[in-house]
């Protein structure tokens, strides 16, 4: 409970109550996140179920929940889906739509980028393939299971992402793992970033092309891939990209010529 403008507003929950809330986010924890009936809460009382619903309103800056959010987006700089934007936005992994004693538990909220919030399905489908990974509870493989298959064609160059079948996981994870790359539609929106990653290094290409011609450009590109390897993880999409440039050998050979030209050497005049 707390006043405002001279109002009383919240709902005045006994000891009983709010022990059984903490009983619904420890079964939410031991459910590693799974939607099922029970985590919905009915059988608390129905003001208190919305008046926890609505108490997500006040995690947005400068309200009196607004810790909830800043602690939650704090050290996280890039999106756990996508890896392109920043997360601007907090999504229930369970919806406060329908699980409403969860719409403030910080286990439930992901910070995300604005498109993967809009493009993420209902997280209690009822078929279990259909469902994105919880990020905080979901064990993934230590390898790398995101590849890239690289084409040059007509001077541009395609790149399609896609999970490795080489690599062993359970089936349900690949499913749900595959499902979450064609449900926030990665690959047209790695497409976007693709080509500005990659002219990022336009002028290192050349030159090692120059001097060492493929082998050069290979090996710059595998180190490269390294860096960011160490930098982020094992299944960031940059480095994965960058590796399977350099097992390229048609773009290793020369091919980035055409999609990446060199850029002219800028010219000053002098004055007479």
């Amino acid at each position: 409970m707390y006043q405002r403008n001279g109002q009383q507003h919240g709902y005045p929950a006994s000891e009983a109550e709010i022990d059984a809330v903490i009983a619904l986010y420890d079964a939410y924890d031991a459910a590693r996140g799974s939607p099922s009936d029970s985590l919905k809460g009915l059988g608390l009382d129905a003001a208190l179920r919305k008046t926890i619903q609505d108490g997500y309103e006040l995690t947005q800056v400068g309200r009196r929940l607004a810790s909830i959010r800043a602690g939650l987006m704090q050290g996280v700089e890039r999106c756990p889906i996508c890896g392109i934007g920043a997360p601007r936005t907090l999504d229930h992994h369970l919806p406060k739509a329908n699980y409403h004693p969860l719409a403030i538990y910080i286990r439930n909220l992901i910070p995300l980028c604005v498109e993967c919030n809009q493009f993420k399905s209902v997280a209690d489908s009822a078929d279990p393939t259909e469902r994105f990974i919880h990020p905080y509870f979901e064990t993934l493989p230590e390898e790398r299971f995101l590849r890239a298959e690289v084409t040059v064609q007509n001077g541009g160059l395609l790149v399609e992402f896609s999970l490795n079948p080489a690599v062993k996981m359970p089936a349900l994870l690949a499913a749900r793992l595959a499902y979450q790359l064609s449900r926030v539609r990665l690959n047209a929106r790695y497409a976007q970033e693709i080509n500005t990653t990659v002219s990022s290094h336009t002028t290192a290409l050349h030159m090692c092309f120059g001097a060492l011609g493929a082998n050069g450009v290979r090996e710059y590109l595998k180190r490269q891939a390294s860096v960011e390897f160490n930098q982020f993880h094992v299944n960031y999409w940059r480095p994965v990209l960058l590796l399977a440039l350099a097992e390229h050998d048609e773009f290793c050979a020369g091919a980035f010529e055409h999609v990446f030209p060199p850029i002219p050497a800028l010219v000053s005049s002098g004055s007479a």
